[in-house]
């Protein structure tokens, strides 16, 4: 390895360690209560030390949101391999949701925080990260549509259903459920309803709302 080789991947290595670090916040706190300055104390180096890798916080955000996609991606397109018809490529994709839900937890929820207006929209609109997620959620939109469309022409989804109003439907639905508010769990909870159970009904009220009968 020669020595530029070398430094790059030393570079390579602690922006990812930056990144791990201030997913753990992100995680566990409000956006706005996370700042460079807790940042850079969690990883154990300096302000201007960030900014070398990311330009602002909205840049480390969406770096962290970035890697959680890819993995979706990935995650998706394996499970929807092992389907034959559109209806069980879709139920695989929902599959891969909660497969990625389960091992990543936390993840669809700063995933879907894009939607959120507390991030700065100058310093979005400039970010590689974060236009590169927002071309990687596009593409899965897409897919979806694309999978809702072979059901619709293999005759295994019904005809009435838009494929692309339907997928958008379906996200807006992952989106809500990632970021359900206590009321709406203890409620459940009362009804002796599971976050589990509840995630499986609703994948089960999608699939009813597609299949041809």
């Amino acid at each position: 390895m020669t020595l530029k080789e070398l430094k790059k991947k030393e570079k390579e290595t602690k922006r990812n360690y930056i990144i791990e670090s201030a997913q753990k916040l992100f995680l566990s706190k409000d956006y706005d209560e996370v700042s460079m300055n807790s940042i850079a104390k969690e990883v154990g180096v300096n302000k201007a030390t960030l900014y070398y890798y990311f330009k602002n916080k909205e840049a480390l955000y969406f770096a962290i949101v970035l890697q959680g996609v890819k993995v979706l991606v990935k995650m998706a397109k394996e499970e929807i391999r092992n389907g034959k018809t559109g209806y069980e490529k879709i139920s695989l994709y929902g599959n891969a949701m909660n497969k990625f839900s389960a091992e990543y937890p936390g993840c669809l929820k700063l995933l879907y925080a894009p939607q959120s207006s507390k991030f700065d929209i100058n310093n979005m609109a400039s970010s590689e990260e974060y236009k590169k997620v927002m071309g990687i959620l596009k593409d899965l939109m897409f897919i979806m549509r694309d999978l809702i469309q072979s059901g619709i022409d293999d005759g295994t989804i019904r005809e009435d259903v838009n494929p692309m109003e339907a997928a958008v439907l379906m996200s807006l639905i992952s989106q809500s459920m990632s970021n359900m508010s206590c009321l709406y769990k203890d409620m459940l909870k009362s009804e002796g309803v599971s976050e589990q159970k509840f995630a499986m009904d609703v994948k089960g009220f999608m699939q009813y709302m597609l299949k041809k009968s």
